[in-house]
């Protein structure tokens, strides 16, 4: 596991564009590393917003 230190106004700001590239952008070409999808980025923006409770 990795630890990333963010202020409050970072990890809102990464969990709006997570959420924005949901509606927004196709996500089946952005990595073909990493298997991304919308499921994934929705889970993801939604562990940063609990993060600020």
């Amino acid at each position: 596991m990795v630890t990333i230190d963010l202020t409050d106004e970072e990890i809102k700001i990464i969990s709006a564009v997570l959420k924005f590239s949901i509606a927004a952008c196709p996500t089946d070409n952005i990595s073909q590393d990493v298997e991304i999808d919308s499921d994934k980025l929705d889970k993801l923006a939604q562990k940063m917003d609990k993060s600020l409770e």
